[in-house]
């Protein structure tokens, strides 16, 4: 009983009062209860049922989302592999003579070779560092005038680190993820010479400068795409949360930092305000709020939340949405094999019904909301609020359906973010917001430049010297 009400206190209350009392401990008890199924259900969230990454899972063991293939681990048959080869001809060849028989020890030098067997071993000879030194020729004139030869335009001071050096340096950073530290130490073991943590730093502030053009390019090429994917995560800068966002296509990727998550911060990006085409993302409502373009869910994301709520709160009909899902999923997938560009009329139809239909009986079996205390707000479960959201963006989450172009998921936007947390947790936090501006200005550029099947490496030393690729030239 309640401490609130007193057993002696009941016994001279009136019938009405009673009844009064009973139905406002029964609407604390209701609302307890869905306390206690929140709490739970956040206990049971992980990595295969949820948005949380595997880092913030409780659970363990966590569980694949994965269904089992049957086939067993490695490369399968008729996967070509790959392996060392050797090559022709190679930089340098030493042999080995048979000077006499290691049978009888007889003298063999004057036999002649029958044939010889072969092995390459692939190695970089030990680095030395070069320093080049560049003159100037000084000449006086008849007429008085001393003219001085011009140094060339990447050679600025008396002593300095050249071009490739610069490059491995913002290698290190931006695509391998090592502290500037770690990066001066490693260039003296490498080299003989320690590149101080200032130095690195100028080269990415080279870069990020060199690299304006690039950006205001790619983002030409996503507004005018047909489909794009969007996400966003966290990002530690000067030891607070801020943002990162990202657009992304198979050949283009975007990041942008932010303080804010929401439609003030793409506003401010100037992508998805003037995009017309697809965008395809996580149900992060702010994106609906793009009206001009039209929008596909992350079906993967409704999988996880489906895989909860049948493990979790044992609801029948999320296994029967899921089946559903996966089984367009591979009727799509099969007419893309075959050549087909969409579906036959009739199965969208059919597909499109029996959406509806397996959602409305699911909602129709759900107990109604409940109002927490008198004046309080009615209250949704999980199951119903996860049914009407997937009610009212039916056309989002179908539209890998009727599109063949947009796809199931938004995983192509969640593996490019992927590689910017991975940045995130080696260094803890980006000191300043211009360091962390720098860095996803710069790793646009090298995830553009890998999904298009360019040399990283020589695509950092071409925008350090003011040469950078641009999109206009594709």
């Amino acid at each position: 009983m309640d401490t609130k009400y007193q057993v002696s206190d009941l016994m001279n209350l009136t019938r009405p009062e009673l009844i009064s009392i009973i139905l406002d401990l029964q609407d604390r008890l209701n609302y307890q209860e869905q306390r206690l199924q929140k709490i739970e259900g956040q206990l049971h969230k992980d990595s295969h049922n949820s948005h949380l990454p595997p880092s913030k899972s409780l659970r363990i063991p966590l569980k694949n989302l994965r269904e089992k293939t049957g086939k067993s681990p490695g490369g399968q048959p008729a996967h070509p592999g790959q392996t060392l080869q050797m090559v022709e001809p190679p930089t340098h060849t030493i042999t080995y003579p048979v000077n006499r028989c290691e049978q009888c020890g007889q003298d063999l030098l004057g036999v002649p070779v029958t044939g010889r067997e072969r092995r390459q071993v692939f190695d970089i000879p030990p680095l030395i560092c070069e320093v080049t030194e560049y003159r100037v020729e000084k000449k006086r004139c008849s007429c008085g005038h001393l003219t001085t030869a011009v140094f060339p335009e990447t050679v600025s001071a008396p002593v300095q680190y050249g071009i490739n050096i610069q490059t491995l340096a913002s290698l290190l950073v931006n695509h391998e993820y090592v502290g500037y530290e770690r990066i001066s130490e490693l260039l003296e073991y490498l080299i003989g010479y320690r590149v101080n943590e200032a130095t690195i730093c100028s080269h990415q502030d080279k870069l990020y400068t060199n690299l304006t053009d690039f950006e205001e390019q790619v983002k030409l090429h996503l507004r005018a795409s047909e489909v794009i994917g969007n996400d966003e995560t966290g990002l530690r800068i000067e030891g607070k949360r801020q943002w990162l966002h990202a657009a992304s296509t198979p050949q283009l990727t975007h990041y942008a930092v932010d303080p804010k998550r929401g439609k003030e911060a793409t506003d401010r990006i100037g992508i998805l305000p003037h995009f017309q085409g697809r965008t395809v993302h996580d149900d992060w409502q702010p994106y609906y709020e793009y009206r001009q373009c039209r929008h596909g869910s992350c079906n993967v994301h409704h999988l996880r939340e489906l895989t909860f709520l049948e493990e979790e709160e044992k609801a029948a009909w999320a296994r029967s949405l899921k089946d559903f899902l996966l089984k367009v999923k591979s009727a799509v997938e099969q007419a893309k094999d075959e050549g087909r560009h969409r579906l036959d009329p009739q199965s969208v139809q059919e597909y499109t019904l029996s959406y509806s239909e397996m959602l409305e009986e699911a909602l129709e079996s759900l107990p109604p909301p409940i109002r927490t205390g008198k004046r309080g707000r009615l209250t949704k479960t999980k199951q119903r609020n996860f049914i009407e959201r997937m009610l009212a963006h039916k056309e989002s989450v179908l539209a890998f359906m009727n599109d063949f172009r947009v796809p199931f998921d938004n995983n192509l936007t969640e593996r490019d973010l992927r590689m910017m947390k991975l940045k995130d947790k080696v260094s803890g936090t980006f000191r300043s917001f211009h360091g962390a501006e720098c860095f996803a200005r710069i790793r646009s550029y090298i995830s553009t430049a890998l999904k298009n099947g360019y040399n990283v490496f020589e695509e950092i030393k071409k925008a350090l010297l003011g040469q950078p690729f641009l999109l206009q030239e594709w």
